[in-house]
């Protein structure tokens, strides 16, 4: 009889901590509103540069100063990453959705009244807070609302980007020369107030419900002790037997129900409890302290040693990326190509990207370990920089298309991959920890690229040798996640 209350107690524990989201129905609105939000979110994000010029006569600054408004919002929306995980994960996806929508138009809106470049500063610093946010929101709303099709719902979402660097530097460039920089900015603040609507569109998507049959044990806050209540079928032999045995079985079956619950709590709720739990750990200040590191998802580190490494190679891998992104036009106008025909090389960049991430879903589909599509596209997008050492557009054309198609496979991947390196229980913090690489990678890579240059006397060879050689290393580096999960203590 007892082993039948354990048998119905295990069942409910098991109901409780099942998360099996429901695919298809209102995801599918989800997958296409997420969509949309990232192409408004990312379009305008890469699109600064349309500005640019308006930007440099109307203020009358140097280069380096104006690049430094595309330089803020861009590297805040990363550094954003861990303030917006925990956000999403306090308040859901649809609210901290909204939250990074209003911030963004909000700061377009703003910006029409900027007087002096410090100012546009500020308010650059609010739309990329905003797209911070936004990112975050739309990345953990997918996880939540598909399991088995997470990878190709994925890429369905991340294809917005693509989308967006597509449509919105031409339609930037309409409203220029139409409103001036200005009116575009009072007019981009409304197309990005369409985020708002689109993340109110990512409601909660409800966890099974235990059966009512099962009752939880109640548990000790403090101790985590379990009272285990009799099951009705429990014979009246069987509570006054006076069996020397029946003592280490009851201490027996209350252990396996401690277990139990103890693997239904969620993480934090453990890692707190294995500490209160702790005689030698009852120290308040640890206790506070232990609560911090695990709100910021600093445990991630040290239980996942392959998100750790995940973390490092988005670092280094945007440190190329961006190198790439910065001294295509600059390669291509040093060996006599028009500038309007170099401009022209980053659009063939953003279709490629678009395929790329939209490509990548059908990849990790035919049970190809995404690891080793990511290792196979970070060297042939290494190899893509080698052809920016030979002369001729159709060759930049190519090199173009080639890294856009697999920097789009491999950076969506990679989140594919911290879904399953942190779960999506900690997919936000992941994320949010995630992006601050990302970000420091975004801003070391031009500055990187740069001295490169300035230690070769212009050299621009010298620039995509070295920065290939940086995607080959990370190419390596990712046959290595295997290996990590075999030692590492799990999450």
């Amino acid at each position: 009889m007892a082993n039948a209350a354990d048998d119905r107690i295990e069942r409910g524990a098991q109901a409780q901590s099942s998360d099996q989201p429901r695919e298809g129905g209102w995801g599918i609105v989800v997958v296409v509103a997420a969509h949309l939000s990232l192409a408004i979110q990312w379009g305008f994000q890469r699109a600064g540069g349309v500005l640019y010029l308006s930007w440099k006569e109307d203020f009358d600054t140097k280069d380096k100063e104006t690049a430094a408004v595309q330089s803020i919002f861009s590297s805040l929306s990363c550094f954003t990453g861990l303030f917006a995980g925990m956000l999403t994960d306090r308040l859901g996806c649809r609210v901290s959705g909204i939250i990074g929508g209003v911030l963004t138009s909000l700061g377009l809106f703003c910006s029409y009244w900027v007087t002096d470049i410090v100012q546009l500063y500020c308010t650059a610093a609010i739309i990329g807070i905003g797209m911070g946010i936004c990112y975050n929101s739309i990345v953990v709303v997918v996880a939540i609302y598909f399991k088995r099709r997470y990878k190709i719902a994925h890429a369905l979402v991340y294809a917005g980007v693509g989308t967006g660097i597509m449509a919105v530097p031409p339609l930037l460039q309409l409203l220029l020369e139409s409103y001036g920089w200005r009116g575009t900015l009072l007019v981009a603040s409304g197309i990005t107030a369409n985020s708002i609507a689109l993340s109110a569109l990512f409601r909660p998507n409800r966890a099974p419900v235990p059966p009512k049959s099962f009752k939880q044990p109640d548990l000790n806050h403090q101790g985590l002790t379990l009272r285990v209540r009799v099951h009705p079928e429990t014979t009246k032999e069987d509570a006054t037997s006076g069996d020397h045995n029946s003592d280490e079985k009851s201490r027996h079956d209350e252990i396996e129900v401690t277990r139990q619950a103890h693997r239904a709590l969620p993480d934090s709720q453990t890692d707190l409890a294995s500490v209160q739990s702790d005689p030698k750990n009852v120290n308040p200040v640890i206790i506070a302290l232990k609560r911090v590191f695990v709100s910021l998802g600093f445990h991630l580190f040290v239980k996942s040693y392959r998100f750790t490494l995940m973390c490092a190679i988005q670092l280094e891998s945007h440190i190329a990326y961006m190198g790439f992104v910065i001294y295509l036009v600059p390669r291509a106008q040093s060996v006599g190509v028009a500038p309007s025909n170099a401009a022209f090389l980053l659009s063939i960049f953003g279709i490629g990207s678009l395929l790329g991430r939209l490509g990548n879903g059908l990849l990790v589909s035919w049970r190809v370990s995404a690891e080793h599509v990511t290792a196979i596209s970070m060297v042939i997008a290494g190899a893509s920089l080698l052809l920016l050492n030979l002369e001729g557009y159709a060759i930049f054309a190519i090199a173009s298309f080639l890294h856009g198609l697999l920097s789009g496979i491999f950076f969506t991947v990679a989140i594919v991959l911290i879904h399953q390196f942190v779960g999506v229980n900690k997919l936000a913090v992941g994320v949010g920890l995630n992006m601050i690489f990302v970000g420091i990678g975004s801003l070391t890579g031009p500055v990187f690229a740069g001295w490169i240059l300035d230690m070769t006397d212009s050299s621009y060879q010298t620039v995509f040798y070295v920065l290939s050689a940086v995607y080959f290393i990370c190419g390596v580096q990712m046959f290595l996640l295997p290996q990590l999960k075999r030692v590492e203590p799990g999450i």
